[in-house]
């Protein structure tokens, strides 16, 4: 199945997966979570993976996030071969290169939003001034400059998403990858962070992958992979390319 863009720009790819396999256990507790899947991300776009609970959505993400290692298959993400890697290099790719949003937020109860936006910095060993500085960028651009002192159990549902998603952008990552992250939102939030989702991939030439339940933000998507037993069955344009499923 061709499951490409625009075939033949290369150079336009984020993500390459060939034949790509991951198995768990062994024997008769042996699942295959993934059975040769075949996908192309490209520069700038919003992709969405959907399917049934248990078909392989996390696995995929996992290992183009490089925190997990195929069996089989190729992965290539933002030029590098992640199976040439060491844990150490990935380790530094994924710190360097990778945003993350996650559906349960995953914030530092203790920290301040600021203080959680510049957690990643910080990890880099980036100083500690500069560190907020930038951090308190990212949260204007959110529309949460005037929550910076406020910490997680202060804020909405809505605004913790925020800072969850400033702080996935605040090392500048060319990837960033989504798990759920408006599955515990209202309608009017979700539709907020998708808005904004979608304006930094188109305005700053970034991928986003979004692993998702929620039919709500379908509309958001330029294509859409749908996966169901280890497999991507069929993928196509979003409403965001212009174009309905």
């Amino acid at each position: 199945m061709d499951i490409s863009l625009n075939p033949g720009t290369e150079d336009l790819i984020a993500v390459r997966c060939c034949d790509v396999t991951k198995t768990y256990g062994s024997g008769t507790a042996k699942v295959s979570a993934l059975r040769g899947i075949n996908l192309d991300v490209y520069r700038g776009e919003l992709l969405m993976l959907v399917g049934p609970s248990g078909c392989g959505k996390t696995t995929l993400i996992s290992i183009i996030s490089a925190i997990l290692q195929q069996d089989a298959g190729r992965c290539e993400v933002l030029g590098r071969d992640l199976t040439t890697l060491e844990q150490e290099e990935k380790d530094q790719f994924r710190g360097a290169s990778i945003g993350f949003v996650f559906q349960v937020f995953n914030l530092f109860p203790a920290l301040t939003a600021l203080e959680n936006v510049a957690v990643p910095l910080l990890i880099k060993g980036v100083a500690y001034k500069s560190s907020l500085a930038q951090a308190q960028t990212l949260l204007d651009s959110v529309g949460l400059a005037s929550r910076a002192d406020a910490f997680p159990g202060q804020l909405s549902g809505g605004q913790q998403q925020r800072v969850a998603i400033a702080r996935a952008l605040v090392h500048n990552p060319e990837l960033i990858v989504c798990d759920e992250p408006t599955s515990s939102l209202d309608h009017k939030t979700g539709h907020e962070m998708m808005n904004l989702l979608g304006d930094i991939a188109h305005r700053s030439d970034k991928t986003l992958i979004i692993v998702t339940h929620d039919n709500r933000i379908l509309e958001f998507a330029d294509r859409i992979a749908h996966m169901e037993d280890g497999r991507i069955t069929d993928i196509g344009t979003g409403k965001a390319r212009g174009q309905l499923l």
